[in-house]
């Protein structure tokens, strides 16, 4: 990360927002509200948050225009919308993507069939593979591979190792992280004659435009027709996405989470980590499932669910809390049987 080495108003000025305080304030790098010194800028989102940077040793902290921060003694650069906010800042200090040079360099493979675009980069040891089409200005980073017949659209990333298998598209603005696999062939196979017969997967995958893929995640190809996720759909790294799911649109599916065969999932659907989806099931619009779930069954559109199987959030987190108290109640109950068997004893010698 870069320094920052500017003034409050510089910062301000960048993220559209107003200085409340010394607008000339120095300041040389961004830190956290725990951390940050003198002439380093921090930033505090809410009012659980008030208390450290009134204790914060800070020069300046950005906050929301409607946060009541009351006395502090340090420069406050007030911004209308955080996230947008804290993101424009990160991205104004990271430095540039190491991305390969345009061109493509001496020891990458390209076949002679595949068509590349103005401003396509491939780097070192990557393959691309026959008829193979890459739009503009996308990259293939170290040890890439595209297969045969593959369609990348433009202002693709496609870090290291990433694997993009024979016939598969990916659209405008992916991203595929490293080690990462689509259109590798789905988990099927039938018993016969004492072993297990893989089941050919004579499908692809559909990666829609705005999709970014973390690192080492899985994408099978299906099994006929297309296993795909929807535009605008972010998914965290060590994801399995099996043969002939569909995602739509703007989902998010977080670390680990695994998605069995023919599942569908709406717009909008949110993932929480370790989350199991079998096979063959729908989640409706808007559906939030809560980290280490199990869904067994089509979820309701627009509602939150948890647990193992999965339920409706507030129906799960009940029978949890019941659970937690079930040792003193089971001990209660053993002593009200013991208080009815010294009665029944009473009860029979008279």
């Amino acid at each position: 990360m870069k320094p920052l080495e500017t003034t409050s108003q510089n910062v301000a000025e960048l993220l559209g927002g107003r200085v409340e305080g010394d607008s000339a304030t120095e300041l040389s790098r961004l830190a956290s509200l725990a951390s940050a010194g003198a002439g380093e800028l921090t930033f505090a989102s809410s009012a659980k948050h008030v208390s450290a940077l009134r204790a914060s040793a800070a020069s300046a902290a950005i906050v929301p225009d409607d946060l009541d921060v009351g006395d502090v003694s340090l420069t406050l650069i007030r911004v209308a919308d955080m996230d947008r906010a804290i993101a424009t800042l990160l991205g104004d200090l990271c430095d540039a993507e190491d991305l390969p040079a345009v061109g493509v360099h001496p020891s990458a493979v390209v076949d002679e069939t595949a068509r590349l675009a103005e401003g396509v980069r491939i780097g070192p040891g990557a393959v691309v593979g026959a008829n193979a089409t890459v739009g503009a200005n996308t990259a293939l980073c170290a040890g890439a591979v595209l297969g045969r017949d593959v369609l990348v659209g433009q202002d693709c990333v496609l870090c290291e190792n990433a694997v993009v298998r024979q016939g598969c598209e990916l659209g405008d603005e992916v991203r595929i992280g490293p080690s990462s696999v689509v259109g590798y062939d789905g988990f099927g196979y039938f018993f016969r004659d004492g072993k297990h017969n893989k089941v050919p997967h004579a499908g692809n995958v559909v990666i829609e435009s705005g999709v970014e893929l973390g690192a080492c995640s899985c994408v099978d190809r299906g099994k006929f027709g297309s296993t795909r996720v929807g535009a605008g759909t972010k998914v965290d790294n060590l994801v399995q996405i099996a043969h002939n799911v569909q995602v739509g649109p703007a989902c998010i599916l977080v670390s680990q989470v695994g998605i069995a065969g023919s599942t569908t999932l709406g717009t909008g659907v949110v993932l929480g980590g370790s989350t199991g989806i079998r096979d063959n099931i729908h989640l409706a619009d808007g559906v939030q499932v809560a980290a280490y779930a199990a869904v067994a069954n089509d979820l309701e559109a627009g509602k939150t669910y948890a647990g193992v199987p999965a339920k409706e959030a507030r129906n799960a987190y009940k029978e949890m809390m019941a659970l937690g108290r079930l040792p003193d109640a089971l001990k209660r109950i053993r002593q009200l049987e013991k208080q009815i068997r010294a009665l029944e004893s009473r009860l029979k010698d008279e």
